[in-house]
């Protein structure tokens, strides 16, 4: 048994394409415009719905759940399950739906949203490397050549808070501190990243690397990682040219649209992974590195 991709749709907006404004609902409507071109064709029965990103635009109902409903007949009697994992989280979801598909011998549809700029306080000096994007793809089980070869997740101690959005349940505790949230709520509670926690994970990143290759005993053709941002990227793609390894960048055309970055460069790369070892990598929220090689 094997699992392939396929109908993979993406959409991002960054640099001039960015919109000035944003506005409610937004992740939904960043995850509606890689679904709808997907719905056109004939898919056949989806049996899983997995959909994954970093802040939702609400906790209930899901994204996943208000997906569905925009979509209506189209997913009946579809499984959702939402994923909220941060940048992690987009390989979870390609990891999660391979094995669904193989195991159930379906087609699992995989989306994955994310309104990173939305979620930072625009005089952050973040603000500039965030996009926001979206991708999805049908994974389908099968007797193909193609398939999951090895995955690996990994959280280290002590960079749990490498990446924050505190967007939760607990923004009132914040609020009970006096801070002026309601003047600029994204300044307190949005995205925070740690940059010396950020360097340390990135560190811990070769060390993963190494021990992935190890226990897959197999090397990858192409490698595919979260973007980031334009200085660690081109930083690790000199590293991995080195080794002979076709580095995938697309930081600079979409910037980093959290979850979403690792399937923004998969479609970027799609005319030129056929037949290829692919190496596809997430790291950050909650000091986690989790990564699958896939045959394509």
């Amino acid at each position: 048994m094997g699992v392939k991709f396929s109908n993979m749709h993406s959409y991002h907006e960054y640099g001039d394409l960015s919109p000035h404004e944003h506005y409610p609902k937004q992740v939904l409507a960043l995850a509606k415009k890689v679904v709808a071109p997907l719905l056109d064709q004939d898919l056949g029965k989806i049996s899983h719905l997995i959909m994954a990103t970093t802040c939702p635009d609400s906790i209930a109902p899901s994204l996943g759940q208000q997906l569905t409903q925009v979509f209506n007949p189209h997913f009946t009697d579809t499984h959702v399950i939402d994923i909220v994992q941060g940048c992690a989280g987009g390989v979870t979801a390609l990891l999660l739906g391979s094995q669904l598909a193989t195991v159930c011998n379906s087609n699992v549809l995989v989306v994955i949203a994310d309104a990173a700029k939305k979620a930072c306080d625009r005089a952050s000096k973040n603000y500039s490397i965030f996009g926001n994007g979206s991708f999805a793809c049908i994974l389908t089980g099968g007797n193909y050549a193609t398939n999951l070869i090895h995955y690996k997740s990994k959280q280290y101690k002590e960079l749990l808070n490498v990446v924050q959005v505190k967007l939760g349940h607990d923004a009132d505790l914040i609020l009970a501190k006096g801070l002026a949230v309601n003047q600029n709520p994204r300044k307190y509670l949005g995205l925070e990243m740690n940059n010396s926690l950020a360097l340390k994970l990135i560190k811990e990143a070769k060390f993963f690397y190494e021990e992935f290759l190890s226990e897959s005993r197999s090397r990858p053709d192409v490698m595919i990682l979260h973007q980031v941002n334009t200085k660690i990227i081109k930083h690790l793609q000199d590293i991995f040219e080195i080794e002979g390894i076709n580095f995938v960048n697309v930081s600079e055309l979409t910037g980093n649209c959290g979850t979403a970055s690792i399937g923004l460069a998969l479609k970027h790369s799609e005319s030129n992974i056929e037949g290829k070892k692919v190496f596809i990598c997430s790291f950050g929220t909650g000091g986690v590195i989790t990564a699958g090689l896939w045959q394509f």
